[in-house]
């Protein structure tokens, strides 16, 4: 089993969004990002997703690319896709005002 987590501030999520649009792009997957800008507020998504992402670098140890993972929804709750990854991965997201936060466990 491999385990990671990540702690984001969504405020710097935001301002790097804002700042730099392309960055949406380079870090999010179409489906993500149209997930993302349907919410009343995309940032706590986006920084949610961001976590997910960090995280699962993370529980690999090696970075394997931002848009080779991808945050989709199940039956209502957050499912995670892994380009290139048979091992399959429980994910939970949570997320206050200020801050998002991902787990992800790989079992094996």
């Amino acid at each position: 089993m491999k385990v990671g987590i990540d702690l984001v501030e969504i405020e710097r999520i935001k301002k790097l969004l804002q700042k730099h649009p392309a960055a949406k792009r380079r870090l999010f997957t179409e489906e993500e990002i149209s997930y993302c800008e349907r919410q009343a507020d995309p940032y706590p998504s986006y920084a949610a997703r961001f976590a997910a992402k960090e995280a699962v670098f993370k529980a690999l140890g090696e970075f394997i690319g931002w848009r080779n993972v991808c945050v989709r929804r199940d039956s209502g709750k957050p499912a995670l896709f892994v380009k290139g990854k048979k091992a399959r991965a429980e994910l939970s997201l949570s997320h206050t005002k200020g801050l998002a936060v991902a787990i992800v466990v790989f079992l094996e």
